[in-house]
Parts: structure tokens; sequence; C-alpha cells
């Protein structure tokens, strides 16, 4: 039996059906929404927070994992025999990865280790479940680690957003680009690159959006997806998932494709009207 134990979170996002097949934990980050906090993911759900954010004008602040959690989950997991592989999400995206390396560096044990990402939402995710299957392969966390390394720069993902207030109020977006933007109808199509979201493209209305997506990474991969593992991901827009669903099977041959809730994380600086697929 592999004694490596995966820690994830919550800026990175997984099929929940994930958790429960893996050995694997998730370490929340902390949401803060109208002077209280919340566990992401443990004090309050996706939908819960979904209508949190569709009954207010104002959006959410992240804080990340602090550095006593990781000390405390490292040792926990160290002094059971396990090796700790702890998978953060991008470090350009957040201060947590820094926390974790803190943590380690004041634990006298070499039987934990940091791994960056550099992705975010379902592309992180993609890379917590290929490191979980190699666990369950049996192969040793050096191994494990140098193919996730070159997996890493594999993995892409592309999304969009039905609102771009919440880019906008989050400093993401100037306020006249938010403006103009909805009043043409503009949606930003958006990719994770070199651990941060930049824009890749844009089109107008919304159902360009799942033609844009899909063709993202056609044009990466060709229209045989069948080897690849696919994620698709939104927020509380359950349709618009279908409907990329329908676009992808179009467009593409597919075989393995798991559906993603994307988290409070992510939807605190996206709006829960997320939509996005992601592939390695």
């Amino acid at each position: 039996m592999n004694n490596i134990k995966i820690i994830y979170d919550t800026m990175n996002d997984l099929p929940e059906n994930i958790d429960g097949k893996y050995d694997i934990d998730m370490l929340p980050t902390t949401i803060i929404f109208q002077g209280k906090e919340y566990k992401a993911g443990v004090d309050i759900d996706n939908d819960e927070f979904y209508k949190l954010l569709r009954d207010n004008k104002e959006i959410p602040t992240t804080s990340q994992v602090t550095y006593m959690t990781f000390k405390e989950t490292f040792e926990k997991y160290v002094k059971e025999g396990k090796k700790v592989l702890y998978m953060a999400g991008s470090s350009k995206g957040s201060g947590t990865y820094q926390s974790a390396m803190l943590a380690k560096n004041d634990i006298e044990s070499d039987d934990i280790y940091i791994f960056d990402t550099y992705s975010l939402c379902i592309g992180g995710g993609l890379l917590v479940l290929e490191a979980a299957k190699m666990v369950e392969e049996g192969l040793d966390i050096d191994t494990i680690i140098k193919k996730l390394e070159e997996y890493k720069d594999k993995v892409q993902v592309y999304f969009s957003v039905d609102s771009l207030d919440y880019l906008y109020k989050g400093g993401r977006i100037s306020g006249t680009k938010a403006a103009v933007g909805s009043l043409l109808n503009i949606k930003p199509i958006l990719n994770v690159k070199d651990g941060l979201v930049v824009q890749k493209s844009q089109v107008r209305g919304k159902k360009q959006i799942f033609t844009s997506l899909v063709n993202s990474l056609v044009e990466k991969y060709g229209d045989d997806l069948t080897d690849r593992i696919i994620f698709l991901g939104c927020g509380d827009n359950k349709e618009d998932l279908e409907t990329l669903r329908e676009t992808l099977l179009k467009h593409a041959k597919v075989k393995n494709v798991y559906d993603v809730n994307i988290g409070c994380v992510i939807c605190s600086h996206s709006g829960p009207g997320v939509i996005g697929i992601s592939c390695m």
C-alpha cells in the first residue's frame, strides 16, 4: 500500500466523486463576505455561496490557507508515517504556496513535498487527479513529481464569465472596459498561462462562448481527444455546462469527460456564471 498523502487547496477544483475515490485531502481557503468568514467547502457549500453572490451586490474577498494550518496538517501526516505531497494553486495567484513552504521548512522532515501546479481551478484539478492515479498505481514520490513537472506545462484551461461586473469589482479590468463590454455584449475568453489568468480573445454574445472554448482545445490538440482527460466546469449555470458538452461532442471525439462544480474561491473572482474547459 502506498504511503503518499495528497493534499490540495480550494484554488483547484475536482469532480465531486473524486475525493471519495482517492486518498486526498482538501485544505479550505477562507472566504470573507459581509463581515463573516467561511471556510470554502466546509462552512458553506457551493450552492449556498452562489446564492449569496446572486443576492448581494458586493463581492467577497479570499484569504490564503494559513501557515499554522499547513504546519499542523503536515505534522499530522508525517507522524502517521506518510509522505505528504501538497499540490498548491498557482504561486502567482496567491501567497498560499509560500505559506506552505514556510511550514515545510519549519518541520524537521524529508517527507514533505510541495508542488506548484502553476494552474487554477479545473486545470489544477486535472493535475491533482493525475497525481492521485499515480499514487494508486504505486509510483514512488520522486517519479510522481517528475511526471507532474512534465504534465503541468501541458495543461490547458479556457473559460469565460457571464458578467464582467466581478472582474471589474475585483480589479481585474477597468470600469470603462466593463461598461463597454456589457453594452456590446462582449464576453472574454480567458486562459491560464504561466500561472496567471490572461485574456485570449473575446466574442460577441453568449452563444459564441461555447464554440470558442471548444475550438481552443481542438486548435491545440486536434479533434480526436479520446486519449485525454477533459474537465468541464461551471458555477450555478448548469444549463451552460450541458451546452458546452453538446458543443464538445459535436466538434471532437472524447472519452474521459468529468463535470466539475467550480468552487467558492474561483467564483469569488469570476461570479457564479462561469464556464470553462480544461484538458491535458
